[in-house]
C-alpha cells in the first residue's frame, strides 16, 4: 500500500518511485525488479483493496434476509463506504488519474464486482441466477453515479432506500 500511501499525499504525477521505494522501505533498483512503473504498483494497489472493498461489499449485503433488502442496502452500503475509503476515494478525486479511474472502473473490474455482489442476491433468489449478474452490475453503476453526481439522496440514508425501492427495484427484479 506505499504506492497508494504515496498517492494520497503526494498525487498521481508528484508520486514517483523513488517515493514509494522510500515509503516501502526498500531499494528503488528491487521495486522495479517486481513493477515496470508507478501505475503497475497503482493498479496492483487499487486491485487489492477493490476486492478487500467487494468482499465488505458481500458480508453486508448477506446480513439482510430478503433480495429487496439486500439489494437495497447494497446500493446504499456503496455509496456511504465507497467515498469513504481511504484507497478507493482517490479515483474519486479529480486529481487523481484517469488511469486510475479507468482501472477502478473497468469492463473486468465491473465484472468482477458485479460476480461478487450477485452471490447474495442468488442464495435468496436461485431464480435470479441467469440475471444476477446484470443486476448487481446496474446497482453498482447507479451506486457510482449517486457517488459521482450526489443530488439530494446520496446525504439521505431514508430518502435514498425509498428512491431505490420505488425506482430500482422494480426494473430490477
Amino acid at each position: 500500500m506505499a504506492g497508494l500511501d504515496c498517492i494520497q499525499r503526494s498525487g498521481f504525477d508528484k508520486t514517483t518511485m523513488s517515493d514509494i521505494a522510500k515509503e516501502a522501505g526498500i531499494a528503488r533498483p528491487t521495486l522495479y525488479k517486481h513493477y515496470k512503473n508507478k501505475q503497475s504498483i497503482l493498479f496492483t494497489g487499487i486491485d487489492t483493496v477493490a476486492l478487500s472493498f467487494a468482499e465488505s461489499v458481500v458480508d453486508h449485503a448477506r446480513t439482510f434476509a430478503t433480495v429487496e433488502d439486500r439489494i437495497v442496502e447494497t446500493i446504499v452500503y456503496v455509496v456511504r463506504m465507497l467515498p469513504r475509503h481511504p484507497y478507493l476515494s482517490l479515483v474519486l478525486d479529480n486529481e487523481c488519474s484517469s488511469a486510475m479511474r479507468d482501472r477502478a472502473f473497468s469492463h473486468e473490474a465491473t465484472e468482477i464486482f458485479s460476480a461478487m455482489t450477485a452471490a447474495p442476491l442468488i442464495e435468496v433468489r436461485p431464480d435470479l441466477a441467469d440475471q444476477g449478474i446484470e443486476i448487481s452490475e446496474v446497482m453498482a453503476r447507479f451506486a457510482i453515479s449517486l457517488i459521482l453526481f450526489p443530488g439530494k439522496y446520496a446525504s439521505d440514508g431514508d430518502g435514498l432506500r425509498q428512491l431505490i425501492r420505488l425506482r430500482i427495484l422494480p426494473g430490477l427484479i
